[in-house]
């Protein structure tokens, strides 16, 4: 076996450990990097503007679906500015922050 190959293989078989090295991105998460994060933080604790810590929140994804479209205080409502599955996604991914 020339060396190139052996490289080539090396290299090959390091590529399942690269790829788990970063998580995917869900659909939500990037609605939400765009949307939310400006309050609620990346991690979802930032709770700036009154906004809660989305990980201590106990409301179900019906709840946070009516709230991401609907909006209450100083959150606006999203639901003129996104689609119904991006609402969906946003409130999924919204419901994996821990």
């Amino acid at each position: 076996m020339n060396l190139q190959l052996s490289a080539f293989l090396f290299l090959l078989a390091l590529l399942p450990q690269v790829a788990s090295a970063t998580p995917p991105v869900l659909p939500g998460q990037l609605i939400f990097q765009k949307n939310c994060v400006r309050c609620h933080g990346a991690n979802g604790k930032r709770g700036l503007n009154g906004a809660h810590d989305l990980t201590k929140s106990n409301l179900n994804a019906f709840g946070r679906t009516y709230l991401v479209t609907n909006g209450m205080g100083k959150m606006p409502a999203f639901g003129k500015s996104l689609m119904p599955e991006q609402v969906q996604q946003v409130v999924a991914y919204s419901l994996t922050l821990k």
